[in-house]
């Protein structure tokens, strides 16, 4: 397990260069066309720059290698494979949303990219970990839980910066 562990960071970073490198700068380009068809979602991003929305993933990237660390030195997976699952699926929705816009997205490669690797990941360390339907359920829903809440608070933090 010890090596498929830090695989989650890196990939996550991985993912993440790519939109910030690119998320405000595509941002500002096609903002007027996301006002006209997702005002809501265009105006939650009003006031973020490049260098907060770095910050905000900086923050995620610190508790992704948090829960590494911790399962690592306690041999505790479940927390670890939820946030790994949180993240496989976050790569499902940035394809989605270019799907939905029918345009690319700075997040949109790297999720390509990424998405098969989340779920051989995923997939490998059910086996190894043996856990029960039940139980990936559990770690599951938690993991995406613990993702979703990180991700507002990241979004709040964005917004400070």
């Amino acid at each position: 397990m010890d090596f498929y562990i830090w695989l989650f960071p890196l990939i996550f970073i991985f993912h993440d260069m790519e939109e910030i490198v690119g998320f405000i700068p595509w941002l500002k380009k096609n903002r007027q066309f996301l006002e006209s068809k997702y005002s809501k979602m265009i105006k939650s991003y009003d006031g973020v720059t490049t260098e907060g929305f770095s910050a905000a993933v900086f923050e995620e990237l610190i508790v992704c290698i948090i829960i590494c660390i911790i399962s690592y030195l306690t041999d505790f997976y479940g927390i670890w494979f939820g946030g790994l699952l949180g993240c496989v699926l976050h790569f499902c929705i940035h394809i989605i949303e270019s799907l939905v816009i029918g345009k690319y997205i700075p997040a949109l490669i790297t999720s390509i990219i990424c998405l098969p690797i989340g779920i051989i990941i995923l997939y490998q360390c059910a086996g190894i970990l043996s856990y029960s339907v039940p139980m990936m359920i559990l770690y599951g829903l938690t993991g995406v839980l613990l993702v979703a809440l990180n991700l507002k608070l990241a979004h709040l933090f964005m917004k400070k910066m």
